[in-house]
C-alpha cells in the first residue's frame, strides 16, 4: 500500500481555501476531511514511522505541510522530527482554527498558520521536507505554487506531492454511457484533474532531478465514503450544469445502490505520490 492518499475529496464546484470559509457551513469540510481519511489515519496511527518512511524523517528536520487541513497527519509526524519543526499551512481559517484546537495539548514543535500556496510566507530554504496532498488539484496556478515550494525547500530537501489522476476514475454502472459520462465530467469539472501527469516533468524543470513515483489503486466494492462524499454530491452538481437530467441522475444512483446490494458495486481511482529531490 502507498503511504499517503488524499485527505480530502472536494466537490467539483468547491475549491481549496477561502471559498471554504465563505460557504454557508464551513464545518462541512471538517466533517468531510474526517470521513474521507479515517481509514488512512488508522494506518498512520498504528505505525507513524512506517507510514512516513518514504520521507526519510529524522530528529531535527523542518517539515511544511501545504494545505494541511485539520493537521491530523502533521500531529503524528511532529514527534518523529522533534526537536525539529512541523508547520501546517492552509488558506482556510476554519481548517487552521480546527487544527489549532485539536493540537492544544500537542507538541511544542508543531504550529499552524493561515497562508496561500501561491505565496508561501517563508524564507528561501526554510524546510527540509515539504508535503502537498490533494492541493495542486485546486490551486488556480499550480506551477507557481510548486515553484514556491521549491523556493522554500532546503538544497538537500525533498518535496512530496500526492494527487489522484482523475482520468483513471471508475464508477461502474450498468449503463456504460452514463458511467463514462460521470467519470469524464468528474475529471473535467475539477480545476486540475490531470495535473499528476505533468508534475514529474515540471519538478525536473525546477531542478529536482531525482524523481520517485509511487502509485496505488484504491478499489471500493461497497458504498463507501467516496460514494457519499463525492459521487452523490457530484451528481447534484452535474444536474445543476445540465450534464445529467433528473431522470438520468436518479437512474444512475439507483443502479449503483442496486449493484451494491447484489455485491456488484465497483469503483476505483489511482493515487500517485511523487517524491522529488536534487542530487548533486
Amino acid at each position: 500500500m502507498l503511504w499517503l492518499s488524499p485527505w480530502c475529496l472536494l466537490l467539483p464546484s468547491q475549491t481549496h481555501g477561502l471559498r471554504v470559509d465563505r460557504t454557508e457551513d464551513p464545518r462541512f469540510f471538517v466533517s468531510l476531511l474526517d470521513a474521507t481519511r479515517a481509514r488512512l489515519l488508522e494506518r498512520a496511527r498504528t505505525s507513524p514511522k512506517e507510514f512516513f518512511a518514504p520521507l526519510a524523517l529524522c530528529p531535527g528536520l523542518k517539515v511544511l505541510d501545504v494545505g494541511c487541513g485539520t493537521g491530523d497527519f502533521l500531529r503524528l509526524l511532529a514527534p518523529i522530527v522533534s526537536p525539529g519543526k512541523a508547520v501546517g499551512l492552509d488558506l482556510s481559517e476554519t481548517m487552521i482554527a480546527e487544527a489549532v484546537q485539536r493540537s492544544a495539548e500537542n507538541l511544542a514543535n508543531l504550529s499552524f498558520r493561515v497562508g496561500s500556496a501561491l505565496e508561501l510566507p517563508f524564507r528561501v530554504g526554510s524546510f527540509d521536507r515539504i508535503l502537498a496532498t490533494q492541493v495542486l488539484l485546486h490551486v488556480p496556478d499550480p506551477w507557481r505554487a510548486l515553484a514556491e515550494m521549491k523556493r522554500a525547500l532546503a538544497p538537500s530537501g525533498l518535496i512530496c506531492v500526492t494527487e489522484i489522476d482523475w482520468g483513471t476514475l471508475v464508477v461502474q454502472s450498468s449503463d456504460n454511457e452514463l458511467g463514462r459520462r460521470f467519470t469524464d465530467l468528474a475529471c473535467r469539472e475539477l480545476r486540475n484533474g490531470l495535473i499528476i501527469r505533468d508534475l514529474p516533468g515540471q519538478l525536473r524543470e525546477l531542478g529536482l532531478n531525482h524523481i520517485i513515483i509511487r502509485a496505488e489503486v484504491e478499489v471500493a466494492e461497497s458504498l463507501d465514503a467516496f460514494y457519499t462524499w463525492f459521487v452523490e454530491p457530484s451528481l447534484k452538481h452535474f444536474k445543476e450544469i445540465g450534464a445529467f437530467s433528473e431522470a438520468e441522475a436518479d437512474a444512475f444512483l439507483a443502479d449503483l445502490k442496486e449493484r451494491a446490494q447484489r455485491g456488484r458495486y465497483f469503483s476505483s481511482r489511482t493515487f500517485y505520490t511523487v517524491l522529488a529531490s536534487q542530487l548533486s
